[in-house]
């Protein structure tokens, strides 16, 4: 909330009530208040009004750094010391099918929650993967310390191709963190979506736009390539989608008509702005050769049978089904 003494009043009343109804009294000595560019002294006087002492950031919320700058790799030192802590001496005496039980069950597990959260810096990732190895390949004795019998890029591919089905961290993590484009794009009512896109991304299409918002968004919407890849936008108004550059008619039409693209006057044009033209010249470098526009003829002709209703939000779809599972 705003560092806004009326609003705290509000809050505390709120509380107050809440406390009145159920019987569950709020310890006002063991809360924090957490200031986030807030001078000392107005600080102070906010801690007074409320009641409670001054904290700061970086805090443990749900297990996870919480704080205004990116995470660092010793900010995750815990949740690695946690992961390390599972190793316990027993798996010495597993067999390697027990023991790759452990790695899938028991120790990949803990950081399922913080790769669908954040992304996870390279050394954060390969620290883990250190310990799952140790798990996997440590020996039975102190004198037979063990050995890697197949490679670790073998151990992470699926059964099916060969390998133990040991997931491989970076991959898990981009996609839990696309679960988050996924709900973004197909504007999904939800607090988050409705607050970054109100703030952020009114008439504008995420994609074709500089990148905006907090470190923890700019990490997510870094993986919009990989996310337009495997999805296909559905038409509507055509709001978030790119004419040449997304799979919403049949393909890319940069990729299907290279030609004619190539004398586009912006790549990042909106399928809405396209729609609403009475004709595809005026988005184009003229004249046009004769070659381009054959192309531009064969072009509309593609184009010209795709739904469009201004009036219904666009809806995209993984190219493997209606849902992103």
């Amino acid at each position: 909330m705003q560092a806004d003494a009326r609003q705290l009043l509000f809050l505390k009343s709120l509380l107050n009530s809440f406390a009145d109804s159920t019987g569950l009294k709020v310890n006002y000595r063991k809360s924090q208040i957490l200031p986030i560019n807030v001078d000392t002294e107005r600080m102070n006087h906010l801690a007074n009004t409320f009641g409670c002492a001054i904290g700061s950031f970086l805090v443990t919320y749900l297990g996870l750094p919480m704080g205004t700058t990116k995470r660092k790799m010793e900010d995750l030192t815990p949740m690695m010391d946690r992961v390390e802590r599972r190793l316990s001496g027993c798996a010495t005496w597993l067999s390697y099918t027990e023991r790759l039980e452990m790695v899938n069950t028991a120790i990949t597990p803990i950081v399922i929650y913080a790769l669908g959260t954040i992304k996870l810096p390279k050394g954060v990732i390969d620290n883990i993967d250190r310990i799952r190895k140790q798990c996997l390949w440590r020996g039975n004795t102190e004198k037979k310390r063990g050995s890697n019998l197949i490679a670790w890029e073998t151990v992470q591919k699926p059964k099916e191709k060969g390998g133990l089905g040991v997931i491989i961290l970076k991959l898990q993590n981009y996609a839990l963190l696309l679960k988050h484009l996924h709900k973004f794009y197909n504007q999904a009512d939800i607090p988050l979506v409705q607050l970054v896109r109100h703030k952020y991304y009114q008439n504008r299409v995420p994609h074709a736009t500089r990148e905006l918002g907090s470190f923890w968004w700019k990490d997510v919407m870094r993986l919009n390539n990989i996310y337009r890849t495997i999805s296909r936008c559905f038409i509507g108004n055509g709001a978030t989608a790119c004419f040449w550059e997304d799979q919403w008619a049949d393909g890319i039409l940069a990729t299907l008509f290279p030609r004619i693209a190539s004398f586009a006057k912006s790549s990042s044009t909106l399928v809405q702005e396209i729609m609403h033209l009475s004709d595809l010249d005026s988005i184009f470098f003229l004249p046009l050769p004769s070659q381009a526009t054959e192309k531009l003829q064969q072009l509309q002709m593609h184009i010209q049978n795709i739904p469009y209703d201004e009036d219904t939000l666009d809806h995209w779809q993984p190219t493997w089904g209606s849902e992103y599972t």
